[in-house]
């Protein structure tokens, strides 16, 4: 098992845990415990391809979207 699958496996267990949690205090503690492993994992780089369609969903260009095939 990777360090990064043990992060998620971490996280998962706290997520687990804030679901039992019986007081909102401890839950919150759980889920900022969850989110903290998650960030160290690193997210996959994203191709140009990528970061274009996410500033275009972002900004919007006001165009529709061509169903056409080039």
């Amino acid at each position: 098992m990777s360090k990064y699958d043990e992060y998620r496996a971490n996280a998962e267990e706290c997520q687990k845990m804030a679901r039992l949690a019986t007081h909102s205090g401890e839950k919150v503690t759980w889920l900022q415990m969850a989110q903290d492993w998650l960030r160290m994992v690193p997210r996959p780089a994203q191709s140009a391809s990528d970061r274009f369609d996410a500033a275009e969903r972002k900004r919007g260009t006001g165009q529709t979207r061509s169903q056409a095939e080039h």
